[in-house]
């Protein structure tokens, strides 16, 4: 099985090279490629990506800038490969040692796969806590109806990826939630998604306020969509109020923004929130 490694990019001049670097030192004895496709960039992230190409016949560039739309360049990427399966990580995460071979195993039984985040390495502990860890060692679900992988750590066979189709462009903006949309259909497809402790991504949190309220927005305004795809192809219905503890949490937490942990928590939970709150009347699917 030959494996190829997709990193869409855009502007990850300062975090690709400390990525670029964990992957070079992945050790798997079969053959493997990187894909670093740059969606647009305008700062330096070009001229890292060749300098390790000119070094490693394993890293290459490729410039997939039509559409500024992350899911655009994942999909790029793997249509410019002929690899038996693909993995996919973001430019500002580390993988871990033994990922790759992790995610190669778990391909070789598996049609999808997904890995686990670590939240310590690269964030202080103010923000590592600051979304709770439920979903940092365990496979997550689509309000218990359906698995979902991580947008940052999962893998795709190429026959499967070509039988259900690529990332949806334009579904969310900066590919956010594409990949619930794809573990919806992979779900659909009876196709399941297989959880492999060993292949660990690091996983690097936004630290300020505006990036962090953005996020959980982004996050939130498109969940009701899932909701209603889920519903119009004849699955069960999502919970529509199970959103009311989180409600009530910021209610509680409100005097806490005084401190930096509190904040970052306070913010993650209110843009969630009001994401909900205006993806639910965007996409008529109520879901708060």
């Amino acid at each position: 099985m030959r494996l190829a490694v997709v990193v869409p990019v855009r502007n990850e001049e300062r975090h690709l090279p400390a990525q670029v670097e964990t992957l070079l030192a992945q050790e798997w004895d079969g053959e493997w490629e990187i894909v670093v496709v740059d969606n647009g960039s305008t700062d330096g992230t070009a001229d890292v990506v060749r300098r390790y190409a000119s070094r490693d016949p394993r890293v290459r560039y490729l410039l997939a800038d039509d559409v500024a739309d992350q899911s655009f360049a994942a999909n790029a990427g793997v249509e410019a490969t002929s690899a038996d399966a693909v993995v996919f990580c973001d430019a500002d995460d580390l993988t871990a040692p033994g990922w790759l071979s992790a995610m190669a195993r778990g391909l070789a039984e598996h049609d999808v796969v997904t890995g686990v985040e670590e939240l310590d390495r690269l964030n202080p502990p103010w923000l590592a806590n600051s979304r709770g860890r439920a979903v940092e060692t365990s496979l997550g679900t689509f309000s218990g109806i359906f698995p979902l992988v991580l947008g940052n750590n999962y893998g795709v066979r190429r026959d499967v990826w070509e039988m259900i189709g690529p990332l949806q462009v334009g579904f969310a903006k900066h590919g956010v939630l594409a990949d619930q949309e794809f573990s919806l259909r992979c779900w659909l497809h009876g196709i399941d998604i297989a959880l492999i402790q060993e292949a660990v991504v690091h996983y690097r949190y936004r630290p300020d306020a505006q990036s962090l309220w953005r996020q959980g927005f982004a996050y939130g305004s498109h969940r009701p969509l899932i909701a209603r795809l889920l519903r119009e192809a004849g699955g069960p219905p999502a919970p529509s109020l199970a959103g009311w503890k989180s409600w009530l949490l910021l209610l509680v937490r409100t005097p806490t923004v005084v401190t930096r942990a509190g904040r970052a928590r306070w913010l993650w939970i209110a843009g969630n929130r009001a994401g909900q709150v205006v993806g639910s009347i965007r996409h008529r699917s109520l879901m708060l």
